[in-house]
Formats: C-alpha cells, sequence, structure tokens
C-alpha cells in the first residue's frame, strides 16, 4: 500500500483485502457502501476513471431505488470523501481530482 492506503498493485484486489482494509480502519461494509465500491470499479474499467460525485448520486437513486440519494448521503457512507474513500476500498488508484 502506498502512504494514502492505495493499493500499490489494483491487481492485488479483491473484495477479501478490501473487507480487511475495512477491518483495519474499523469500517463496515454495508450493502450500500458495497454498491458505490463496485459502482466505482465498474465506472474506472468502462472510462479509466472514477466517476464524479454527481453520476454517482444519479446512478444510487437509479441503483438503489435511494430516495434520500445526494451527497450528502455518501459523506454518510465515506466522510473523508465518498470518492476517494471507495477508490481506495476498490483498490483503484487516488483520483487526480483528489491529489
Amino acid at each position: 500500500m502506498d502512504t494514502d492506503g492505495h493499493l500499490l498493485d489494483p491487481g492485488d484486489w479483491s473484495e477479501t483485502v478490501a473487507e480487511e482494509m475495512a477491518r483495519r480502519d474499523d469500517v463496515e461494509l454495508c450493502d450500500l457502501r458495497w454498491w458505490l465500491i463496485r459502482f466505482v470499479r465498474d465506472h474506472y474499467r468502462k472510462y479509466g476513471m472514477p466517476p464524479l460525485m454527481r453520476v454517482a448520486v444519479k446512478a444510487m437513486r437509479r441503483d438503489c431505488g435511494a430516495e434520500d440519494a445526494s451527497s450528502k448521503t455518501l459523506y454518510r457512507l465515506f466522510p473523508d470523501g465518498p470518492i476517494s474513500e471507495a477508490c481506495r476500498y476498490a483498490g483503484l488508484p487516488r483520483p487526480e481530482s483528489c491529489i
């Protein structure tokens, strides 16, 4: 892992690795957190970059039926930065916009 806690080799990622990272951080990966992690991974695979917050919010409304889907909802999941933290747990590099 690098100094920010991101995997040095994204190929080392697995859900087991994400669970261990969360355990070390004392974070429970609930269904909604897993949804965001998987959404970020899928978006990165398709577009080569993590999604913007508004893209994640729109997808959350669509995929999860979350009427209260908003950036506030995402920040409740990962208070230190929803997209950045989801990238970390997803085994992806730190988003450039977060540097």
